[in-house]
């Protein structure tokens, strides 16, 4: 009886021992590039353990996964990164063997935990979520989204664009592509339809049902230097049709804009005219105040069989031009000025007809 109390003790001691030796480490830091992806398209996922004092450098990590299941049964080497960042690529569909919708019906997120060979340094609990990010776009009823919020230069943004909002814009044959810039156009990443390597370089990847997803990194698209002050990406959807008889332009998007995080939100654009109401005899003003970075407006005004045209004059605070109706159209039996302006790239900021009222009624 006491043998067997002492093997007893000793299975417990070896127990407790063996307690002993694991050593808990402290949950990184994680993140998946790019931010947005699909269940069966390539993803990287990302642990820092930078505040994990107890993974040495470089130390050979190992991923054991449960949840929606373990591919292997055995521990999986992720990468050491340098920088105490560890890693592991995958394409969900082919790592688990299962397909998208599998992938979806079970309702658990990715549970796993990161550890050594032995098992004698381990994470607690970690997870990260499934998304389908494509249905929640779809839902939101937004022509852009993007992610992630916290983008950097240097680092992966994703976006994703709904052409089923663009009138006219959807119907294949065509291809979809990016023409955009940095900071409002300062630097320039062109679509240039006739270039393959362009083509190539924005295109966008259709994601099926004419939702568009583009991955970039800020300064390698834009070819800028880690200096620049990134203050936000401008960009429109081009749709290509492909071949010589269209036009390299069969299409485009209105212009959309993502702010660099950190920006403020410049304060809305505002275009207006003094006086209110206006008259042969009048001087008309025309005002934008709150204009983007580097934009430059210009003015077409008819009048009867007379045209003026030119730039308004002023920066980004302001940009105005003063018209002497009096004196440019005197004489002329009109009853209306039609007023179109638009800034450099083409984009009309107004267009539409000002009556002009009738001196005696303005006294009055």
């Amino acid at each position: 009886m006491k043998k067997l109390i002492y093997i007893f003790l000793g299975f417990i001691l070896c127990s407790l021992t063996a307690l002993k030796a694991q050593t808990a480490i402290a949950d990184p830091k994680m993140w998946t590039v790019p931010s947005i992806y699909t269940m069966d398209e390539p993803v990287t996922w990302y642990f820092d353990f930078g505040n994990a004092p107890q993974v040495n450098d470089g130390e050979a990590l190992y991923l054991w996964i449960w949840a929606p299941k373990n591919p292997t049964g055995n521990p999986i080497p992720i990468k050491y990164e340098g920088n105490r960042i560890w890693s592991i690529s995958l394409t969900p569909t082919v790592f688990f063997g299962m397909t998208v919708q599998e992938l979806f019906d079970n309702k658990e997120p990715f549970y796993f935990l990161l550890r050594d060979l032995d098992a004698t340094k381990l994470t607690g609990t970690l997870q990260l979520p499934k998304t389908d990010y494509v249905k929640d776009f779809v839902e939101s009823g937004k022509m852009m989204d993007y992610g992630p919020t916290d983008f950097q230069l240097g680092s992966t943004v994703s976006i994703l664009f709904n052409s089923n909002l663009v009138e006219g814009f959807n119907p294949a044959p065509s291809t979809v592509h990016m023409h955009g810039g940095l900071n409002d156009w300062d630097a320039q990443q062109q679509f240039q339809a006739w270039l393959p390597e362009i083509r190539e370089k924005t295109l966008f990847k259709h994601l099926g049902n004419g939702i568009y997803k583009k991955d970039i990194v800020p300064q390698t698209y834009f070819g800028v230097t880690e200096e620049y002050e990134m203050e936000n990406i401008v960009f429109l959807a081009v749709k290509y049709n492909g071949n010589d008889a269209a036009p390299d332009w069969a299409g485009t998007s209105p212009d959309m804009k993502i702010l660099a995080p950190g920006t403020p939100v410049p304060p809305p654009a505002n275009f207006y005219f003094f006086p209110l109401k206006i008259s042969i005899n009048d001087i008309l003003i025309i005002t934008r105040d709150n204009n983007d970075r580097g934009q430059k407006l210009s003015y077409t005004i008819k009048g009867g069989t007379k045209t003026l045209t030119g730039d308004m004059e002023g920066a980004m605070t302001q940009q105005r031009v003063y018209i002497n109706v009096a004196k440019e159209f005197k004489g002329m039996d009109i009853s209306k000025l039609n007023v179109l302006v638009k800034d450099q790239n083409g984009k009309t900021i107004y267009e539409g007809d000002i009556p002009l009222v009738k001196v005696d009624n303005l006294i009055k």
